[in-house]
């Protein structure tokens, strides 16, 4: 079992850790924490990695338990989220095979940020036909804590990870290859199955 925070399709890291897991327990009661992974991914871009972030009602500087935080929508930033994907992946193999059900996941209007990192997990579990559990709600949270794992990537230091996948980007050959980018990345240039086989 693996218990940690909500990322928003976190880096190879994050999913490294849970490949060999039977059950992944999320804390969707964690303060909010600005420069996280919580509203925030990294892609492969042409001119690098791109920061797509998830606004938030009251800003990022709060406390907030995660489970009270709502999403802002006083910007179109899902429609700039899923443009900015189909840029830059359009030529990744296995991009075609994922865009419509990720569109669907998109479409949703989730009101809390916990609700659309949920489903956006349960969506990448099921592309990568994983076989851990996810659950969010649990009774004896107390003693879990004393077991969580957090994820030491950071915005602004996700390259520095170690045991970093190796495989062909849709950009490598202009921007040199970017190492533990979020999930999306290795799922269009791979597919589920190899990307499966690649985090274990």
């Amino acid at each position: 079992m693996v218990y940690t925070d909500l990322h928003y399709f976190g880096c190879l890291s994050y999913y490294k850790a849970f490949a060999v897991q039977e059950l992944v327990v999320f804390d969707t009661t964690a303060p909010f924490s600005k420069m996280s992974f919580k509203n925030r991914m990294v892609i492969a871009s042409a001119q690098g990695p791109l920061h797509l972030t998830i606004p938030i009602v009251g800003g990022r500087d709060q406390k907030t338990p995660m489970n009270e935080i709502r999403i802002a929508y006083d910007s179109p930033w899902k429609g700039q989220h899923f443009k900015s994907i189909c840029t830059n992946y359009k030529r990744a193999p296995y991009f075609e095979h994922y865009v419509d059900s990720l569109q669907l996941l998109y479409q949703n209007e989730y009101v809390y940020l916990n609700d659309f990192l949920i489903a956006s997990q349960h969506w990448i579990k099921k592309q990568l036909k994983a076989r851990w559990t996810i659950e969010s709600d649990v009774a004896n949270k107390e003693e879990l804590k004393e077991i969580k794992w957090v994820d030491h990537s950071k915005p602004n230091n996700f390259q520095t990870a170690t045991q970093t996948i190796q495989y062909q980007q849709v950009f490598d050959h202009t921007t040199g290859f970017i190492p533990n980018c979020c999930i999306l990345d290795l799922l269009f240039a791979m597919g589920g199955k190899q990307a499966t086989a690649m985090l274990s």
